[in-house]
């Protein structure tokens, strides 16, 4: 059984989540021949405090600049 992971900063509602992980496993089956009922998907999201890049937090990046 293929497990796809998605790790996502963005705060979706259920049914957005529910569409993600159908239209993944849809994407998924396709691509592979795989039987849509064996492909399992896991949504992780992650607060924008705890996930960074190049050492600086996503929330951080988006805080307005004060430094003129």
């Amino acid at each position: 059984m293929p497990l796809i992971r998605v790790s996502h900063a963005a705060s979706f509602n259920q049914a957005e989540k529910d569409k993600i992980m159908r239209d993944v496993t849809v994407a998924y089956a396709a691509a592979s021949g795989c039987d849509a009922t064996k492909v399992w998907v896991i949504l992780e999201q992650v607060e924008k405090t705890d996930w960074a890049t190049g050492g600086a937090s996503i929330a951080s990046r988006a805080a307005p600049n004060l430094e003129g």
